[in-house]
């Protein structure tokens, strides 16, 4: 549409963090903010909200070739949950680390988080999974214990995502609560 007057906001990150910038963006429109006042908002938001997620199999990511057969065959022949966060500048996927049990796994995603924010920080977070009832237990269990989480609503990965990564999948979607209560 010409007329339209549209611009881009790429939130260089997937599934619920791109929730919070829809939901912040319609508020904000709501409330009687300007585009010049969203905007920046919005960069914010991007700049501060992480996902980070590990698998239980690579099967999927094999399959999708989103990871090379030699690859995927080595890691699963030793058991390995690969953590997977976005990379910011680029927008893509990256290695945040492995481990060989899903439990660590989900510890460690647990303490990546924690190496980058103090203690009892009021955070926002949201659990997404893929038929992982026990991850998303665990993870909310060691987020809980580290920090003051506004809960969101657990819910299931988009299809999407889901047909590269299989069932299994657990992740959380996280940022700082004081970026969120600025829109009404």
């Amino acid at each position: 549409v010409p007329e339209a007057n549209v611009d881009i906001c790429d939130t260089k990150t997937l599934s619920a963090a791109q929730g919070w910038h829809v939901e912040i963006a319609a508020r904000a429109v709501r409330a009687g903010w300007d585009k010049s006042r969203i905007l920046p908002m919005l960069k914010q938001v991007t700049e501060a909200s992480e996902t980070l997620f590990t698998l239980s199999t690579l099967k999927y990511l094999i399959h999708g070739g989103r990871i090379s057969h030699l690859k995927g065959l080595l890691a699963s022949l030793l058991n390995i949950k690969p953590i997977i966060g976005v990379e910011k500048a680029g927008g893509t996927y990256v290695n945040r680390g492995q481990n060989r049990t899903m439990t660590r796994a989900i510890d460690v995603i647990a303490d990546i988080i924690a190496s980058a924010y103090p203690p009892q920080t009021p955070m926002r977070m949201q659990i997404l999974h893929s038929q992982n009832p026990a991850g998303v237990a665990r993870l909310k269990e060691r987020l809980d214990g580290i920090f003051k989480c506004n809960w969101l609503p657990t819910g299931p990965i988009a299809p999407v995502l889901g047909a590269h990564t299989g069932p299994g999948l657990v992740g959380v979607a996280f940022a700082p609560e004081s970026l969120f209560p600025q829109v009404p």
